[in-house]
């Protein structure tokens, strides 16, 4: 019995140890605890000391402007952009500005609406007076200011429905862009990929309001495109660059005496298998002359996505409407004219109907579920109309990545051409405005 207590530990001992460390892990994990509840409401006293602005935007009459002067303008605001140092985030809570782009249409009539960071007012505006000269910008109120949902469903007046919109595919992949739609050999060279939505919110009723947001928050090229760029390896079959790892390294004495063959030692076979080793060395690095075309297009696709700036973007939309009035057809219409946006090559959007869309179907019996059912219900409303309303960027879906091309493709002035103009559902501007002309004479003040 002596031999074992001198062989076996103490239980008392290990009591101790386990007890200590349980006691050394409850430590941390409240410790982790306290410090993410410290940085959340830090978060949030930031967020809440940002003076915002809306600024209304009304289009020209005559929009003969490329889609292109909207991704230069997108590209421009990105400035906003700013490196946070480290006591910046994780000791005063900064995280960084976003805009908020909002097409919206009350009762058929669309407007351009963008919240903007009051100190960025500036950039802004610049950047869409130095390509649309004849646009009009002015300060507006916050129209979701006359907009109050009551939780309790049965007591409200109006009904809401609404989603956020996700990508089918890896963000890394693009969307179809504008300049897929460009046709320079055919007789109408431009169609306008967003001509589908402008008809849809343009058939909403006196009484309905739609709303379409654009929540973009500016990255820098080192928090997206490495991972983009790993993609384009992947698909071509290129081996990805490991990180070394404490652990790789302490097998590697292993690793080569795993190799080792005594019987290439003494017959002299070592030369060739190392030989053969060289040679898989030099073979070819990964597989693009073997790619079929559709494959080298997706390869094109990634590269043409991480070749411009990115913006992390999350897109809501809230349909609103009087409980006898309400038309759950008219969300239809706008899914629909989100479809020219995808092919089978390329990203799309989806509606997320899983978490954010607002519905609720049973699983067994409705009448079972029912008060499960209006729960789940009100939650969905609650969240997705406190998301429209703060445009907050935390409610919903996590935010996923869309450069200046794509955004200039789901948010742009309608196009127009020589024969045709802004249809007149549209807040544009009611005449063309000019500087005076140089040689203009002043009057002199009479002696």
């Amino acid at each position: 019995m002596d031999i074992f207590q001198g062989i076996l530990p103490n239980p008392l001992d290990i009591l101790k140890a386990t007890g200590g460390l349980l006691i050394f892990s409850v430590i941390g994990a409240l410790l982790y605890i306290l410090y993410k509840s410290y940085r959340k409401e830090i978060e949030h006293q930031f967020v809440h000391s940002i003076d915002w602005v809306l600024l209304n935007i009304k289009v020209p009459k005559d929009n003969l402007a490329s889609t292109l002067a909207v991704e230069t303008i997108f590209s421009q605001m990105h400035a906003l952009h700013s490196g946070l140092t480290f006591p910046q985030i994780y000791i005063e809570g900064r995280i960084q500005k976003w805009y908020s782009l909002e097409l919206i249409s009350m009762g058929g009539k669309i407007s351009f609406i963008v919240r903007v960071p009051k100190d960025s007012r500036g950039l802004v505006e610049s950047a869409f007076y130095s390509h649309y000269p004849d646009v009009e910008i002015t300060e507006a109120d916050d129209y979701m200011e006359n907009f109050h949902f009551d939780p309790n469903y049965e007591n409200s007046q109006y009904d809401i429905w609404g989603t956020e919109f996700k990508l089918t595919e890896d963000f890394v992949f693009p969307i179809k862009t504008y300049r897929d739609f460009e046709h320079l050999s055919a007789e109408e060279k431009i169609i306008d990929p967003l001509a589908n939505l402008f008809e849809a919110l343009n058939k909403m009723q006196p009484y309905e309001f739609y709303g379409i947001q654009v929540i973009l928050q500016p990255l820098a090229d080192d928090e997206w495109k490495p991972h983009g760029e790993a993609m384009v390896k992947e698909l071509i079959g290129e081996e990805a660059e490991h990180d070394v790892k404490l652990k790789d390294v302490a097998m590697t004495p292993f690793n080569k005496f795993a190799q080792f063959s005594l019987k290439n030692l003494l017959f002299g076979g070592g030369h060739g298998a190392h030989g053969a080793h060289g040679a898989e060395e030099k073979g070819p690095k990964n597989n693009w002359m073997s790619m079929t075309e559709t494959q080298k297009e997706r390869v094109n696709l990634v590269e043409r996505k991480i070749g411009k700036p990115g913006y992390k973007a999350k897109i809501r939309h809230l349909y609103i409407a009087p409980k006898d009035k309400f038309d759950p057809t008219k969300k239809g219409l706008i899914i629909g004219a989100y479809r020219p946006l995808g092919t089978a090559n390329s990203n799309k959007f989806k509606p997320d109907v899983s978490n954010t869309w607002v519905g609720a179907d049973y699983y067994i019996s409705p009448t079972l579920e029912k008060p499960y059912m209006d729960y789940l219900l009100r939650k969905k409303k609650r969240h997705i109309f406190k998301g429209y309303k703060n445009r907050d960027i935390h409610i919903g879906l996590p935010m996923y990545v869309l450069n200046v091309e794509e955004i200039a493709t789901i948010y742009h002035f309608p196009i127009t051409t020589k024969e045709t103009s802004v249809a007149s559902s549209i807040e544009k501007t009611m005449s063309k405005k000019s500087q005076p002309p140089a040689n203009l004479p002043i009057l002199e003040e009479l002696s």
